[in-house]
């Protein structure tokens, strides 16, 4: 193998799974040699905070006498690093499209697949690097040598990574030889990487109700029995039972890495032609013959939600993780019972219903995006003759309505768990749709100025206008916001009752002033320039 041509591929991989990062270096004047440096160094500093982060949480724990504590961050990290490694090898080897470039270049298939490879390891390994970690504290308070801890945790760490790397690669090259696969590419991936999602939060969701009975008699988690003997080939090291779970991993290992090789190394360039053109072919084909203006547009725009890195970032962003959040707090010790509320809280829930949806309508919304995701068709369709105006409408009425599902189906089963009148569930609905509509109106408008046409990952979109730390900042307010709302909208409801009613009409005219100021503002600034 060429070292030297490896390297120029391993450069060109990594400027292309980070390019957000890659142009702001670029800015700044960094090239060549230097800016392989330091988009490396960047993963290393991603690495470093995973391991920062999760090592000042686990440093107090003694591993060596809690097995379950143990099997139960084994499998957290491992779920995690199966996860990104389906979801990079299929955005660096499929998504990427990129082996058209290398099929005229004296390039050999090992050369592409260990590049591509590689970057899915560094992507991998942040989220997984906490797991030697984790076999170092359970050997060394087991009472051997560190060094020799140190040895056995990189060699298992090894192992693990392999097993994963090698069983997703299988995975999602073999679904390339289904039919259905290069028939509806991004259809399969959307279905792949939801499940893929859905299995992370299942598997936590599961492991933590399994041990949520043990936790009020002992401290341990209940043992996850398959990760059992890894556990005890750090504790007991010289056991036939050690040695025979270190050769099992050795030899499964090898065969991962012998299917890999025979049905992924040796036909790459193959497959890859073969999923790209049956691809392009079917895109060619498919001309929908639609002689109403609206169906054409409609049906371009529900092209745009094809893409999976976007499903998974949506599914993640705008269902996953307000789904944990809304479940930790209602599932955790005694459930709410609110059935005896009268109507004087119906504000109060409507404003409930405004601050959650604002709160979860953000930068990484379908209706925040939808502007960008053309690409450069945005212009095109800009020089067409047909009404922008028109086009835009109903490209953010698509955002809207999808995120606005999603908002009340989480907001009804609030409801439902906390038994709440139905007038109350009606008012948590309604202050959903109309705080959805301001927040997405101004997200969509903030899409329009911050119009990207050269994207290469949606991260890239998400991350416009201060980057996670932005969105961080803005989750945060929000909330604070929206809970001191909240709290002393419900202690003014609660201390004067009888005249609730009337603290109810004034509230909701206040709130229709500044929403009505707020909705005449977006359409002078932006809905009129297209009109």
């Amino acid at each position: 193998m060429n070292n030297q041509q490896l390297r120029v591929l391993l450069a060109v991989n990594l400027r292309l799974v980070n390019p957000q990062l890659t142009e702001r270096l670029r800015k700044k004047g960094t090239s060549g040699s230097a800016l392989s440096k330091k988009l490396m160094r960047q993963f290393y500093l991603n690495a470093l905070l995973f391991l920062g982060v999760y090592g000042l949480t686990m440093v107090a724990i003694d591993f060596s006498k809690l097995p379950g504590m143990f099997t139960f961050y084994v499998a957290l990290f491992t779920l995690l690093g199966i996860s990104q490694s389906i979801a990079g090898i299929y955005n660096v080897f499929f998504a990427g499209n990129d082996l058209a470039e290398y099929l005229p270049l004296p390039f050999r298939n090992q050369e592409i697949f260990l590049s591509k490879i590689l970057v899915v390891i560094f992507n991998t390994v942040p989220f997984t690097i906490p797991l030697p970690l984790i076999f170092v504290m359970t050997m060394t308070r087991a009472g051997y040598f560190v060094g020799l801890g140190i040895v056995l945790a990189i060699l298992m760490y090894a192992l693990i990574l392999g097993l994963i790397l090698c069983g997703c690669a299988l995975i999602v090259f073999g679904l390339t030889k289904l039919k259905v696969f290069r028939t509806h590419q991004k259809m399969v991936m959307n279905i792949m990487l939801g499940l893929n999602a859905l299995l992370v939060f299942v598997g936590i969701l599961l492991m933590n109700r399994g041990s949520a009975a043990d936790l009020g008699t002992r401290i341990d988690r209940t043992v996850l029995t398959p990760f059992l003997p890894v556990y005890k080939a750090f504790m007991t090291p010289v056991t036939i039972e050690s040695v025979l779970t270190w050769a099992g991993l050795i030899v499964a290992l090898l065969v991962v890495l012998t299917l890999t090789w025979r049905f992924v190394l040796l036909h790459l360039v193959e497959q890859l032609t073969q999923v790209n053109t049956v691809l392009t072919a079917n895109r060619q084909r498919r001309h929908p013959r639609q002689h109403n203006l609206n169906k054409i547009l409609r049906s371009y725009q529900w092209q745009l939600l094809k893409e999976p890195s976007l499903a998974l970032q949506l599914f993640t962003n705008s269902i996953l993780l307000p789904t944990i959040l809304v479940g930790s707090v209602l599932f955790s010790g005694s459930r709410a019972n609110w059935s005896q509320l009268s109507l004087n809280w119906v504000g109060v829930w409507f404003v409930a219903g405004m601050a959650g949806a604002i709160i979860n309508v953000n930068q990484t919304s379908l209706v925040g995006n939808l502007i960008s995701l053309d690409k450069m068709n945005f212009d095109f369709v800009s020089a067409l003759p047909i009404p922008l105006a028109r086009y835009l409408r109903q490209k953010f009425y698509l955002g809207y309505w999808f995120q606005v599902v999603i908002n009340a189906t989480i907001a009804l089963v609030i409801g439902i768990a906390v038994h709440a009148p139905l007038v109350l569930d009606v008012a948590l609905i309604l202050g959903i749709a109309w705080g959805t509509y301001l927040a997405a109106q101004h997200y969509f408008k903030r899409d329009y100025q911050l119009r990207m046409t050269n994207w290469t990952n949606v991260t890239q979109l998400f991350n416009r206008g201060g980057g996670n730390f932005g969105l961080l900042l803005n989750l945060l307010v929000c909330t604070v916001i929206g809970m001191i709302v909240i709290v002393s909208y419900s202690v003014l409801i609660h201390s004067f009752a009888a005249s609730a009613v009337w603290i109810n009409v004034i509230v909701l005219l206040v709130l229709a002033l500044a929403s009505g100021a707020l909705v005449w503002y977006n359409h002078r600034t932006f809905w009129r320039r297209f009109d």
